[in-house]
């Protein structure tokens, strides 16, 4: 017998529940957590703490997107799912050349808890600390947690504690991909009115407003300062509309690389971009968090798919 396999045999028999949560091994070997309760199916991997597939009962289709060309290989990213971007929100501040996004993503993260709740939904908890590896990257002490609610809805929230003797700034988010059928002809609604900073256009940081829905037609990469807690997708090929209800955030990234963008990156097909749009709950830009020593900061999403 593998070691892979006695360590999954292991795993479920200390934190599996029967007909509800199992451990497998999944694409590049990696541990995944599968869960199946009576209101939808998901997959988490604790590599990143990163949810990958949602998909609630009666669905036909999954909440979310996943390239066919993600890597998983450790020390890379899993382009799709739910990525947690942490300690930086895009190109490395420091200009070191560290990786887009953090490193928090690249990591693998300790299951801490596996639950069955009264309602019937599941709740999945995993954390991670800093360490000499991690110090490496950024001098920092922390413990990260999060936590994964798999019910009627899909909430994720993250929290991070400040270990350290100095206070913590960070910028973090939910880079959450979006599976659509379509997404030149999706909607995107809730940021009508909002300020954003458009990165495609090489616009600089001057602001423009939104004017009306958000609409694909060209790669768009833009941060929306100052945006409401309530977003949706309209997904007229899929035939639903997708919930956003964030916490903690005030700004919004919306993107998609459009053909050209998407052909040059190596984890995604050629025609991927059609295939997701990602709206992203995050601070960054101007919002920054600071965090005292000793203190904790949160945020969080909850999704919900509905009919249209």
């Amino acid at each position: 017998m593998s070691g892979a396999t006695v360590e999954i045999d292991a795993l479920n028999a200390e934190l599996g529940i029967a007909d509800r949560l199992r451990f497998t091994k999944g694409r590049g070997g990696f541990t995944m957590i599968e869960i199946e309760n009576a209101f939808a199916t998901a997959t988490i991997t604790p590599y990143g703490g990163q949810v990958l597939h949602y998909r609630p009962k009666g669905a036909a289709d999954d909440l979310l997107f996943v390239s066919g060309r993600a890597h998983f290989t450790p020390g890379k990213e899993n382009k799709g799912g739910i990525p947690i971007c942490w300690p930086w929100f895009g190109p490395d501040p420091a200009g070191q050349g560290r990786l887009i996004h953090g490193f928090i993503r690249c990591l693998p993260w300790r299951l801490s808890a596996c639950a069955e709740l009264e309602d019937g939904a599941t709740r999945i908890r995993l954390r991670v600390a800093d360490d000499d590896a991690t110090r490496a990257l950024c001098p920092c002490a922390f413990e990260l947690g999060v936590e994964i609610l798999v019910g009627s809805t899909l909430s994720v929230s993250l929290t991070t504690c400040n270990r350290g003797q100095d206070p913590l700034r960070i910028t973090q988010g939910l880079h959450t991909y979006f599976n659509v059928g379509d997404a030149r002809r999706i909607r995107v609604l809730g940021l009508e009115g909002c300020r954003y900073i458009d990165k495609a256009r090489g616009a600089g940081d001057a602001p423009i407003v939104q004017d009306g829905a958000i609409r694909v037609g060209a790669e768009v990469n833009r941060i929306y300062e100052k945006a409401p807690a309530r977003l949706a997708i309209e997904d007229p090929v899929l035939g639903r509309r997708l919930r956003i209800d964030t916490r903690h955030s005030r700004t919004c990234v919306v993107w998609n690389p459009w053909v050209e963008v998407c052909r040059e990156m190596e984890d995604l097909g050629d025609e991927d971009y059609r295939r997701f749009i990602c709206v992203e709950t995050v601070n960054t830009a101007s919002e920054v968090i600071e965090i005292p020593p000793g203190q904790a900061a949160h945020i969080g999403a909850e999704y919900r798919v509905e009919s249209l």
